[in-house]
C-alpha cells in the first residue's frame, strides 16, 4: 500500500458523508464536510500544494547544475531496479536510478572528475547489488572502471550512510557530492552527515510545477510527488526517532 492510497480514501470518504448528510437534510455541517473532502483530494492532486509542502525540504537547495562546495568523491544513491524476467532477460533501473547515475556521470564529465560511489545494495534475495548495475551503465558513459566504486550491502538510505561512510574513510575520503533528487535529499544528507563525513548537496533533480495549464489541473502529477514527500516526511521522523539522523 502506497501513502497516498488511504489518504485518497479518507478524502472519499468525508465527500460521501457529506453528500450522504445533504441527501437526507440540508444542514451546513453537510455542506463543509464535503467541501472538506473535495479540498483534501485537490490538495492531494494539485500540483501547486505539493510545491508547497516540499518547500521545508528542497528551499535550502540551490538549484543549479554544478554544486557549490568541494568533494573528494561523489556518492550517488540507488532507486528502483527492475530485475530479468522471462520475457526480459536483462535488468532495468528505474527511472530515479538512471536519473542519479547520468547526473552523476556529467559531473564527473563537466564538473571534476573524481572518483564515484555508487551505493546500493541487491533488491531482493539473491539478486545482484543495484550498485552493481549502476557501475556498468556509469563505464558507459565513459567513467573509467578504476574511478568506480561499489558498496553493494545497502538496503536503506541509513544503510547507503552508513556502509558508504566505512568505504569512505578506507580511502581516506571526508567530503563528498551527494547526488539524489532534492525531494529526498534532506534525509540523506542527514544520515551522511550522522556518519561524520562533510558533504556538499548535489540534487539531480529538482520536481517544478508543470508550466501551462497542465500545472493548475490536479493529476497524477501532484499524486506521484505527495507520495515521495509522504515518504521523506514519515522517514525524517522515524529516522529521527531512531537516532539515525
Amino acid at each position: 500500500m502506497t501513502y497516498t492510497e488511504p489518504l485518497t480514501l479518507l478524502f472519499l470518504l468525508v465527500v460521501a458523508g457529506g453528500l450522504y448528510g445533504l441527501r437526507h437534510s440540508r444542514r451546513t455541517i453537510s455542506w463543509w464536510v464535503a467541501v472538506c473532502g473535495f479540498l483534501g483530494l485537490a490538495a492531494l492532486t494539485w500540483s501547486p500544494a505539493a510545491a508547497l509542502v516540499a518547500r521545508p525540504l528542497v528551499g535550502r537547495y540551490p538549484n543549479t547544475m554544478r554544486p557549490a562546495g568541494d568533494a573528494e568523491a561523489i556518492v550517488v544513491l540507488a532507486g528502483g531496479v527492475n530485475y530479468p524476467t522471462k520475457e526480459r532477460p536483462y535488468a532495468l533501473v528505474g527511472r530515479d536510478t538512471y536519473r542519479r547515475v547520468m547526473h552523476a556521470a556529467w559531473l564527473f564529465h563537466n564538473w571534476k572528475p573524481l572518483p564515484i560511489l555508487a551505493a546500493g545494495g541487491p533488491q531482493s534475495r539473491g539478486a545482484e547489488a543495484a550498485s552493481v548495475i549502476m557501475r556498468r551503465m556509469l563505464e558507459q558513459q565513459g567513467v573509467p572502471t578504476s574511478q568506480v566504486w561499489t558498496e553493494e550491502e545497502s538496503r536503506s538510505t541509513y544503510e547507503n550512510a552508513l556502509y558508504s561512510a566505512r568505504l569512505l574513510r578506507r580511502q581516506g575520503v571526508h567530503r563528498i557530492a551527494l547526488v539524489v533528487e532534492a525531494d529526498s535529499m534532506l534525509r540523506a544528507e542527514k544520515c551522511f552527515r550522522k556518519q561524520g563525513l562533510d558533504l556538499t548537496p548535489a540534487p539531480c533533480l529538482f520536481r517544478d510545477t508543470p508550466e501551462g495549464a497542465e500545472g493548475w489541473i490536479p493529476g497524477w502529477q501532484g499524486i506521484y510527488r505527495q507520495e515521495i514527500l509522504l515518504h521523506e516526511g514519515i522517514g525524517l521522523i522515524w529516522y529521527w526517532l531512531r537516532g539515525r539522523i
